[in-house]
C-alpha cells in the first residue's frame, strides 16, 4: 500500500493538471490558438530555463563516479536503436514512427521519477539522480532532434541537421548551462530567484498545454501504437535497465533510480518538440497522457518487486 501511495502522490497531481487543460479546452475557456502560444512559451522559455538551472546547480563532486553515466548511456542507446529497427518494419507514417521512438526512450524523470525517489529515500538522498539529470537528460534532446530530422525526410542533409541541433532551444540551454558551470561564476541571488520562478511555472504550464492538445477521437485510431509505446516505455525499457543494473552490481537507491529514470512516463517536452518540429503532435500528446496514467500501475509493480527481492 505504501508503494502505491508513493507512486500515486507523484503521478496524480500531474494527471490533474492534464485533465484541467482538457476541460478548459472542452469548455472553450482557452482557445486552440492560445494553447499553441502557451506551447511556444514552454518550449522556448520554460524548458530551456529548467534545463539550464538543473545543470548550473549540479554538484561537481558527483563526477567522481561516472560509471553509472556510461551505463545509462548504454541503456539509452539500446532504447533508441532497437525501437528504430523494430518500427522500421511497420506500415506507419514516418511522423508517427518518430514519435513512437521518442516515446520509448525519452522519460519524464525530472517531474515524476525524482519525486518517487524522494518519497522513498527522502529529499537530498536521490543517489545518482542529479548525475542522470545533468548528463543524460540533455542527450534526450539531441537524440530527439536527430530522430525527428531523420524521419522528416532530410536524412542526407547534414548541414540542416547540424543547424537544427545548434538552434534548438533545449540544446542551446544545455551548452550555456555547462559553460556557465565550468566558468565557476556564482549565480546572484536575484537571478537564482528568477530562474526558480520560471522553473516552478514550467511543469504546470506544460501539463496544461498537453491536456488541451489531447484528442479523444484519434485515440481509437492510434490505440495499437499507443499500446506499443506504453509497453516499451513502462515495461520493457525499465526491465532491461534493472536486469542489466543487477548484473552490474547496482542495488538500493542506484537501482531504483535507474528503474525510475527509464520507467518514467514519456516526457512532456516530447510533445512540445513534436509540435514545433512538425511530427504527429496528437500521438505525442496521447503517448504522454497514456504513459502518465499507466505508470501508477507499473511503478507500483516495480517498487513492490524490488522490495520483495530485497534490492531496495
Amino acid at each position: 500500500m505504501k508503494s502505491m501511495l508513493i507512486a500515486a502522490n507523484a503521478v496524480l497531481p500531474v494527471a490533474f493538471m492534464m485533465l484541467l487543460g482538457a476541460l478548459l479546452k472542452q469548455k472553450k475557456i482557452i482557445k486552440d490558438s492560445s494553447f499553441r502560444d502557451f506551447n511556444w512559451i514552454v518550449y522556448h522559455i520554460c524548458l530551456p530555463v529548467s534545463l539550464f538551472n538543473s545543470i548550473q546547480g549540479m554538484d561537481t563532486k558527483m563526477l567522481s563516479n561516472p560509471r553509472i553515466i556510461v551505463f545509462a548511456y548504454t541503456i539509452l542507446a539500446i532504447n533508441v536503436i532497437v525501437p528504430m529497427i523494430l518500427f522500421s518494419k511497420m506500415q506507419v507514417d514516418d511522423r508517427k514512427k518518430a514519435v513512437m521512438v521518442q516515446g520509448v526512450f525519452r522519460s519524464n524523470f525530472i517531474f515524476l521519477g525524482i519525486p518517487i525517489l524522494e518519497s522513498i529515500y527522502g529529499v537530498g538522498n536521490t543517489g545518482p539522480a542529479p548525475l542522470l539529470v545533468s548528463f543524460v537528460v540533455p542527450a534526450f534532446n539531441i537524440i530527439a532532434v536527430l530522430i525527428f530530422q531523420y524521419y522528416s525526410g532530410k536524412k542526407g542533409d547534414l548541414s540542416e541537421t547540424f543547424k537544427d541541433i545548434l538552434t534548438n532551444p533545449l540544446i542551446i540551454a544545455t551548452i550555456i548551462g555547462f559553460l556557465y558551470k565550468l566558468s565557476g561564476i556564482s549565480t546572484p541571488t536575484v537571478l537564482a530567484g528568477i530562474l526558480n520562478q520560471v522553473v516552478k511555472m514550467s511543469t504546470p504550464l506544460a501539463l496544461l498545454v498537453l491536456g488541451g492538445s489531447f484528442q479523444l477521437v484519434s485515440v481509437r485510431a492510434n490505440l495499437k501504437l499507443l499500446n506499443i509505446i506504453t509497453a516499451g516505455k513502462l515495461i520493457i525499457a525499465p526491465l532491461v535497465a534493472v536486469i542489466a543494473g543487477v548484473f552490474m552490481g547496482y542495488e538500493g537507491v542506484e537501482l531504483v533510480a535507474l528503474m525510475a529514470f527509464f520507467g518514467s512516463p514519456a516526457s512532456t517536452s516530447s510533445f512540445a518538440m513534436a509540435m514545433q518540429m512538425g511530427m504527429d503532435e496528437e500521438l505525442a500528446a496521447q503517448s504522454v497522457m497514456m504513459t502518465t496514467f499507466a505508470v501508477i500501475i507499473t511503478m507500483f509493480g516495480g517498487i513492490t518487486i524490488l522490495s520483495i527481492l530485497g534490492l531496495m
